[in-house]
């Protein structure tokens, strides 16, 4: 006290902290700048924001400020950088990304990690129904990116309400509705992908010379009964080493021609026609169907034409054709569209 050294925060009232000047700390470089609380936040603003985000439920104790992390994008990233945080928490990485993206124009991704760490059952989070901080991550993340769109919408409606109206009374309506596209694609990408890490969706090949019948029959199909279209898309993407981000369109049989099942065909039945997978217009298609047909593989030809992709690869999955024939059939169909890596699972 008599020297000076004890800091009772800038209104006199603080926890008393011990002053340690530049000087006494370790030899080497030493910072430029210092960034106060007030400026970049700390964990009472962040566990504040984290609330108001959940409509006052207390879901997590200690996150991060997104504030801080903004500033730590500022002067670490570029604007089409990748930020990956291995410990996510609540991912107020992913909020700092997407705020900074709104802010200066930025088209920079992340990579949120989280284990499926379980929530207390006596917290607020449990009880709001997270069950693990992987979900609260996942729905800060929702939330996050609806309330910056809504800023940016109001913003941008605020500003450019004016511009606007002087369009429309001059009665240059085709400029009015450009003007209008223009404003909603300056809004950023504030979408984002989960996946969950698992084994491999194909069933290991175990030799068994006591292999009952009824074991060979589960080795016809050689996916894993429990796992979905989705999941082995997704592996086949990983194994072609394509990017998880990448555009993914659905095309599906009507009338005898592939048609994309956009949101007017989106009604379209599955059942009786196959669902194929085009991914990055076209680089890569996957049908991962039963009873494939050979129209279906005249529709993946066709597709070649229409999409034009500098190369085309196909995937099928191995049981998935209806006969032999279909299926010695295909390949011959495909060489003849000029694509002739074709493979099958």
């Amino acid at each position: 006290m008599d020297d000076n050294r004890i800091w009772f925060g800038s209104d006199g009232n603080g926890v008393p902290r011990i002053k340690k000047f530049l000087t006494e700390g370790q030899q080497g470089l030493t910072v430029e700048s210092m960034w106060w609380s007030k400026e970049v936040g700390n964990n009472d603003s962040a566990k504040r924001e984290l609330t108001g985000l959940f409509d006052g439920k207390a879901v997590f104790d200690t996150p991060k400020p997104p504030s801080l992390i903004n500033r730590m994008l500022q002067v670490s990233t570029e604007e089409e950088s990748l930020v990956l945080d291995f410990f996510a928490g609540t991912s107020p990485s992913a909020h700092a990304v997407m705020q900074l993206n709104a802010e200066d124009g930025g088209r920079r991704k992340f990579i949120m990690v989280q284990l499926p760490e379980p929530t207390d059952e006596s917290s607020e989070a449990f009880k709001a129904g997270y069950k693990t901080i992987a979900e609260i991550s996942k729905e800060r993340i929702r939330r996050a990116a609806a309330k910056i769109k809504e800023e940016l919408t109001t913003k941008d409606t605020n500003n450019t309400k004016k511009e606007e109206a002087d369009l429309f009374a001059e009665g240059d309506k085709e400029t009015f509705r450009d003007f209008r596209a223009f404003r909603g694609s300056k809004l950023p990408d504030l979408g984002f992908k989960v996946f969950k890490l698992d084994s491999t969706n194909i069933k290991p090949w175990e030799v068994d010379f006591d292999m009952t019948e009824r074991t060979l029959e589960d080795f016809i199909s050689n996916i894993k009964a429990d796992r979905r279209e989705e999941d082995v898309l997704y592996e086949i993407l990983l194994k072609y080493g394509l990017d998880l981000t990448l555009p993914i369109d659905e095309w599906i049989m009507d009338n005898g021609k592939l048609i994309m099942k956009d949101e007017k065909h989106s009604q379209l039945s599955t059942v009786n026609s196959q669902l194929v997978y085009s991914i990055g217009m076209g680089a890569l298609i996957i049908c991962l169907a039963d009873a494939i047909s050979l129209e279906v593989v005249e529709g993946m030809a066709k597709l070649k034409e229409e999409l034009n992709p500098e190369i085309m690869r196909v995937v099928f999955k191995d049981s998935g054709f209806k006969d032999d024939v279909v299926k010695t059939n295909a390949v011959q169909i495909l060489k003849q569209a000029g694509i002739v890596d074709v493979r099958s699972l």
